[in-house]
């Protein structure tokens, strides 16, 4: 593999210093370096990262790219520095942005912009270079992997005044910068830190669950049962239902099924993957098994309300 370019992080130290706790900056380098790959795999260009000697100057890290497509990594290193660079945008919450990117619709969406992206880049010549870096930054903007590995970053910094400034360059073939430094000051980390990795729950509308265990009697307990296949615990938010149940007008046997509309609460972990925290049934739509099908008052009331949501929308 051939030299194609790099990245430097410049720490900016106050007093003139050329060190810093090193757990902290090693922390640093594992965020960025998942960053890196986050950010190459996605584009489907494969490299090599290596870590170059530490230069002082405050305290530079330099990391070498190694490739045979100069043409594509020309693009993904302006890329990368872009987005550790990029403030998250402030028009909508954290958990709406994130949680848009993570909506059935969105993931495939996304999955075909980047095939998209992908041919682009394999064509990309000089004139077209600037055009398809504009693109790749748009699409990963808020990808939740690399806006959760780029708090972590930031995190990692909060509190350590000692560090004025972050700078990143992307850097040519010989090392050298390809574009001008971008620069962070210490006042804006915290605008990158996540204040939350909870995500807009996951809401389905006709679940259907498969009753194990209900709960007959007051009290903060969970309910089981068997959805897609897989023994959950659920919380009952029904009240109208919880209180049939508990005056035993609603009786369950083998076989006991409810059609209901269902919220799987999600968050972000450390790394930006979804982790599926519960599950609540806000609405029982019926009951039913293979004598009867019983459908519930609030069902219907559910059931005309989202039709006449459904007509409205129709109009526009």
């Amino acid at each position: 593999m051939n030299a194609v370019g790099g990245i430097e992080l410049h720490y900016y130290l106050a007093d003139g210093a050329h060190a810093m706790d090193a757990v902290v900056r090693n922390r640093c380098e594992a965020e960025l370096l998942a960053i890196f790959h986050e950010v190459s795999a996605t584009l489907g260009v494969s490299c090599q990262i290596d870590a170059q000697a530490l230069s002082e100057g405050g305290l530079r890290e330099v990391w070498k790219w190694l490739g045979d497509n100069a043409t594509q990594l020309n693009v993904v290193l302006p890329v990368v520095a872009i987005l550790i660079a990029l403030a998250p945008q402030v028009y909508e919450s954290e958990e709406e942005s994130l949680s848009k990117e993570l909506t059935e619709l969105s993931i495939e969406e996304k999955k075909l912009q980047i095939e998209k992206l992908r041919k682009e880049l394999r064509k990309a010549d000089k004139k077209s270079e600037v055009a398809v870096l504009e693109s790749a930054v748009h699409l990963l903007r808020r990808d939740p992997k690399i806006v959760v590995r780029r708090s972590n970053f930031y995190k990692q910094l909060l509190g350590r005044e000692s560090v004025e400034l972050i700078g990143v360059t992307p850097l040519n073939n010989t090392l050298q910068p390809s574009r001008p430094e971008q620069r962070i000051p210490y006042s804006e980390f915290r605008r990158f830190v996540l204040t939350s990795h909870s995500i807009k729950p996951l809401t389905i509308e006709d679940a259907n669950i498969e009753i194990v265990s209900p709960v007959l009697r007051e009290g903060n307990y969970k309910w089981k049962g068997i959805y897609n296949g897989q023994t959950i615990g659920f919380t009952m938010r029904d009240e109208d239902f919880r209180n049939l149940v508990l005056r035993e007008d609603v009786t369950f046997q083998h076989g006991t099924f409810l059609e209901c509309v269902l919220n799987i609460n999600r968050k972000l972990d450390e790394v930006g993957d979804v982790e599926l925290t519960g599950y609540v049934v806000t609405t029982v739509i019926r009951k039913y098994d293979d004598r009867q099908s019983i459908d519930t008052p609030q069902g219907r009331t559910y059931k005309h309300a989202k039709a006449l949501l459904e007509s409205q929308n129709d109009l526009f």
